[in-house]
């Protein structure tokens, strides 16, 4: 698949996988294949490998590329398979965005750098994101998470970004509508915005917004799907109906309890996701009852195989 390719199908619902361990704290390699299939097979526009949800962070850069080894196969044009590449340091984020590209990626996603926050103005972050498109053959996602990041990188910056030939877009997680009508106005057409809020799907793409990384995606695929079918139909009331239906549990799941949450929540659509790496810990039993009596409002039975 060319880069232009790529472009062409940056949009609908993409699935931020989440990482399942084994026993010993390793990747479940069945596992991830098993839940990776299952999204295929559904439909999805394609996933995530190494986001939030699916631990990034939390992985060594050996585990991230072998993510990408794994996933590769499975994933066939026009699916995409984006990789989590942003790390600290410019150098590091170019040297794992080489490694990822060679083993597949059809695009990274590269998180704003937040240790030193207060360096992390508009030039420096100009800088890095220009510096790492420039080594690439393969199109770079800006993503912007500020609630874990600490970075608010301002609306002009992606701007000017975004007239970079090799920028392609940029995933927004803040759920804040008002700043991604802003990125909208300041960027070059056909600059891609990918929401990474199930609170906000709709409203983002009736904004312009091109599609949509849910972490809800990994345990209801298909209704995050439907939502993004009805709006591409015209049936905007439906889809906002359905929409709507799911927010008190992506509030629950999602909101409240995070990446434990949602791995908890696939275990109980009848994925794999298995106990978070620490220091995250799993949920508490509280939350469990929670997290099920929210999936269970909208018709998924824990502990039921489903493709929801």
């Amino acid at each position: 698949m060319t880069s232009k390719d790529v472009l062409n199908n940056l949009k609908g619902i993409f699935v931020p996988i989440v990482t399942p361990y084994n026993r010993r704290g390793g990747i479940d390699e069945a596992a991830f294949r098993s839940n990776l299939r299952r999204y295929v097979k559904a439909g999805v526009s394609g996933v995530v490998v190494a986001g939030s949800t699916g631990e990034g962070p939390y992985l060594t850069e050996r585990e991230r590329l072998r993510l990408v080894e794994l996933a590769r196969p499975l994933i066939s044009p026009p699916q995409l398979l984006l990789v989590g590449t942003g790390v600290e340091t410019t150098g590091q984020t170019i040297h794992l965005s080489r490694e990822a590209v060679a083993l597949g990626a059809d695009a990274v996603l590269v998180l704003t750098p937040g240790y030193f926050k207060n360096r992390m103005d508009s030039a420096a972050l100009t800088a890095h994101f220009s510096a790492i498109a420039d080594a690439l053959r393969r199109p770079v996602l800006i993503y912007s998470i500020p609630q874990f990041t600490g970075i608010h990188i301002d609306p002009k910056t992606i701007g000017r970004l975004s007239r970079h030939g090799n920028i392609a877009g940029l995933k927004e997680s803040s759920g804040n509508m008002q700043f991604l009508r802003e990125v909208l106005k300041k960027s070059e057409r056909g600059f891609c915005i990918l929401a990474g809020s199930a609170l906000i799907m709709l409203d983002a793409l009736q904004a312009g917004a091109a599609g949509a990384v849910l972490g809800p995606a990994n345990y209801i695929p298909r209704i995050c799907m439907e939502i993004y079918r009805l709006y591409g139909q015209g049936e905007i009331g439906a889809a906002r109906e359905l929409q709507q239906r799911i927010i008190p549990m992506v509030q629950e799941v999602n909101v409240r309890c995070g990446i434990p949450g949602v791995k908890y929540a696939a275990d109980l659509s009848g994925y794999k996701g298995g106990k978070p790496r620490p220091p995250l810990l799993p949920l508490r039993r509280a939350e469990e009852r929670r997290v099920a009596a929210a999936l269970r409002k909208i018709g998924i039975r824990p502990n039921r195989r489903s493709a929801a």
